[in-house]
């Protein structure tokens, strides 16, 4: 069945893009002071540059200005180059002339604090950003129930076969699960779960693994395949 997703406007990024304009013309304007050339108050700039922040506003403005507009706020240029809709069905996703199959997916990486899911196929990758597209969750959830458990058969192949398969910073293996080394095996694993985490403006989401009475915390944009790895674990643990 095919399901379509219309393009709309990332709104909130505009004040990150908004925010950068106005940090670079503040620079500016107090470097053009010395030529005559004023695009602010003078009184206003002097009073900037005599300030205790006046230093770090000329050394750091616009680095920060250029971070704001060309990172935080990057969903607006890519929305002004995006096709107007998106589908996908049972064989695979379609944005404008790119065609991704369910199958030629690699690996799928999730980056919760962009609302952002990346997937790697054979012929490179495509940064999905899930925020410039109509029914977000449904799309999220759509693509998941594709790719997940296509690379799950291969991570179950790969298992029984006795080979090791590496999800960043751990490593699965018939006997367990290694992090830094060290391998923690089936029994000893008492729970894992999915935390999310809000720290200084930046959320993010970690795995949580509890071994032994101690929790291991890892970033789950380290982990390729996360979703792959917490369905095998799950699957594992409740057998």
């Amino acid at each position: 069945m095919k399901r379509s997703h219309s393009l709309v406007f990332p709104t909130s990024v505009l004040y990150w893009f908004f925010a950068g304009l106005a940090l670079s013309y503040v620079v500016l304007a107090m470097l053009l002071v010395p030529a005559s050339v004023h695009l602010l108050p003078r009184d206003m700039v002097v009073g900037l540059l005599q300030s205790p922040m006046g230093f770090f506003i000329l050394l750091f403005g616009l680095p920060c200005g250029i971070y704001f507009i060309g990172w935080r706020a990057s969903d607006l240029f890519v929305w002004l180059r995006a096709p107007h809709s998106l589908s996908l069905d049972d064989e695979g996703l379609r944005v404008g002339a790119l065609r991704i199959a369910w199958r030629n997916v690699e690996s799928v990486l999730e980056v919760q604090n962009h609302d952002r899911v990346v997937l790697r196929h054979r012929d490179g990758s495509y940064k999905l950003r899930l925020n410039l597209w109509s029914d977000a969750e449904a799309l999220h959830q759509d693509v998941m129930e594709h790719v997940v458990p296509e690379l799950l058969e291969r991570v179950r192949e790969e298992v029984a076969a006795g080979r090791a398969v590496r999800f960043g910073p751990l490593t699965l293996e018939d006997a367990g699960l290694s992090h830094k080394g060290r391998l923690m095996r089936w029994e000893e694993i008492e729970s894992l779960r999915f935390q999310d985490e809000f720290d200084h403006g930046v959320s993010t989401r970690q795995l949580v693994i509890v071994a032994h009475g101690k929790p291991r915390k890892i970033d789950e944009a380290k982990i390729p395949n996360a979703p792959v790895l917490l369905a095998y674990l799950s699957d594992r643990l409740a057998g």
